[in-house]
């Protein structure tokens, strides 16, 4: 019998592995989407327009983080299509992934893109950063157990896109404790990032001495 830590997980099993975590990011999503349906429509005296130039901050919130939990699935489903079976180390890794996925809406509800958000800005940037550790020490524990893989070659460098963002994170991080007023500006540049990297195939091949 195997023991919890050798423990594969394969077939059947990863393919519910893999189904509980896309319904917990679109759970997520749907979590996020709560505070801008509680948003009042326009009354008397003031437009649809007012409507959103007054909750402007909270709706570009709302879209930022959309389209991070979106990245992140993306980046979830791509490590998890190289493998053909995971060990109870990446199960526990994908549970932390997954943590950080659910946790995402309450930080996001906090922040305000035209304000400097009462400070949590940096918890949500907090939470950005774990996200992508935990996706980065996924792709490592699969590129040391290349049994599980469908194809090692797919993953030729120990740097991973997931790896990349962890640093962009960092440093939005570091920013929103020193310019807690401007430093969420700076997650829109992610996305030409994350579109740079796509169209360039993938990351140069550094390898640890």
């Amino acid at each position: 019998m195997q023991s919890a830590a050798s423990r594969i997980i394969s077939g059947r099993s990863l393919d519910r592995v893999i189904n509980f975590s896309d319904a917990v990011v679109a759970v997520a999503i749907t979590v996020l989407v709560l505070p801008i349906v509680a948003i009042d429509g326009p009354t008397a005296g003031h437009s649809m327009i007012d409507v959103l130039q007054d909750n402007a901050g909270q709706i570009l919130a709302f879209l930022v983080t959309f389209f991070m939990l979106f990245v992140f699935w993306q980046g979830h489903h791509r490590v998890f299509e190289n493998f053909t079976s995971i060990n109870n180390t990446i199960m526990w890794l994908n549970a932390a992934w997954l943590a950080t996925v659910a946790f995402l809406p309450w930080p996001s509800k906090l922040i305000d893109m035209g304000s400097d958000s009462i400070g949590a800005g940096w918890l949500y940037c907090l939470t950005l950063f774990l996200n992508a550790i935990f996706l980065h020490l996924i792709y490592q524990v699969g590129r040391k157990n290349q049994s599980l893989l469908v194809n090692p070659g797919l993953w030729p460098s120990w740097v991973s896109i997931s790896f990349v963002f962890a640093i962009a994170f960092a440093l939005t991080f570091i920013a929103c404790l020193v310019f807690p007023g401007i430093a969420l500006w700076f997650l829109f540049l992610l996305f030409p990032l994350r579109f740079f990297i796509q169209q360039n195939g993938k990351l140069p091949k550094f390898h640890k001495t």
